[in-house]
């Protein structure tokens, strides 16, 4: 069922949860931070090849407070030899762990990296010592959520000189990104598995471009009906003047459903969030994610378990007051058939409003 609700109705409610100061819409950085920089030719003028690049997390929140949408990254020109031409490659992207990448490429990633610009043919440039001659928009923006470390993994199918390698000097960190940097490599195949070099402390210069906005899930919900566990999604962006939907899937069906918007998931009037609701409400193995500032109610619909769905789109005023600011839902369901007999939950979302247009 989707529920639509009054903007006017909700207005006090976003401005009651702390509206911050209008946040800048994007935040460009360069990493690594090591000095002095030096030049280098991998991987882009190295022919075909595979090749990851690691950034610390201590490197990443020196410039960015997050966690924030990963929408761009450029390399940099560190003057010297250049040589323009195309580059024929795919750039994949996902959080890393701190104690940085081993040879084998797929181990590198926490989670399944995400490709974030499909395989295309792009050009390089030349350009001043300093500035970007590899610009790199994704197709399909990444969510860094702010703590953990980032991946780059750059597959190099081809370029506009035969495929071969050739000089050209990127500004690079070399052997003075210690902590900072990692980068593997294997030359000669796209399609490598296992590197043949890992290096601590060197890499390119990376210019990263990132946007206010995110919708991150947390936390973990229990299981309704057959043994399903509830999965809140949030299905756009939170920005002004903007309709704001939200879903709950696999939820037991024909069952009343509460969409819980709150301003903390740590602290709810003097209480530890996550909150045991086996204690609270009979409800075991259930957690309470978020501060129940604002609740919606309505019914899952579905022909059975673990098919239930739920909607509520939420008006959200054109207050850019509200750009910045975090806030945090859940879903809670009640179902007599669940394991506690009692109720179902969902995931949280942690949601940053981002500025209209995203």
């Amino acid at each position: 069922m989707v529920v639509p609700l009054s903007a006017m109705k909700l207005l006090p409610v976003i401005l009651a949860l702390g509206c911050l100061p209008l946040a800048a819409q994007s935040t460009a950085f360069t990493l690594p931070t090591a000095t002095p920089a030096s030049s280098n030719n991998l991987p882009f003028g190295g022919g075909i090849g595979h090749y990851q690049q690691w950034y610390s997390a201590a490197e990443l929140q020196s410039g960015v407070t997050g966690p924030k949408r990963l929408v761009q990254v450029e390399f940099l020109s560190n003057g010297g030899t250049q040589v323009a031409t195309t580059l024929d490659l795919e750039l994949a992207v996902g959080h890393g762990f701190g104690s940085g990448p081993t040879g084998i490429f797929a181990n590198s990633f926490a989670e399944p990296a995400q490709i974030v610009l499909p395989r295309r043919t792009v050009n390089l440039v030349t350009g001043a010592a300093g500035a970007p001659v590899v610009t790199l928009p994704f197709a399909t923006q990444f969510t860094w959520d702010g703590v953990s470390p980032l991946v780059l993994d750059l597959r190099i199918f081809g370029n506009g000189r035969a495929n071969q390698p050739f000089n050209y000097d990127f500004r690079a960190a070399v052997g003075t990104g210690l902590g900072k940097t990692t980068r593997l490599y294997t030359l000669g195949n796209a399609a490598a598995t296992s590197a043949t070099s890992v290096q601590q402390g060197w890499g390119l210069f990376t210019r990263f471009t990132l946007r206010d906005g995110v919708n991150l899930p947390f936390g973990s919900g229990c299981p309704g009906e057959g043994g399903f566990v509830p999965v809140a999604t949030a299905l756009s962006l939170a920005q002004p003047n903007s309709q704001w939907t939200h879903q709950l899937t696999q939820a037991p069906p024909q069952r009343l459903a509460a969409w819980v918007l709150g301003s903390s998931r740590t602290n709810w009037n003097g209480l530890p969030l996550p909150l045991d609701l086996g204690i609270y409400a009979q409800a075991a193995g259930c957690s309470l994610l978020v501060d129940p500032v604002h609740t919606v109610f309505t019914t899952a619909i579905g022909g059975s378990a673990g098919a239930g769905i739920a909607t509520v789109t939420v008006p959200l005023p054109p207050v850019t007051a509200m750009v910045g600011l975090s806030v945090y839902t859940q879903w809670l369901v009640a179902d007599p058939l669940a394991l506690n007999g009692v109720l179902a939950a969902s995931n949280g979302n942690w949601h940053i409003v981002s500025q209209v247009g995203g």
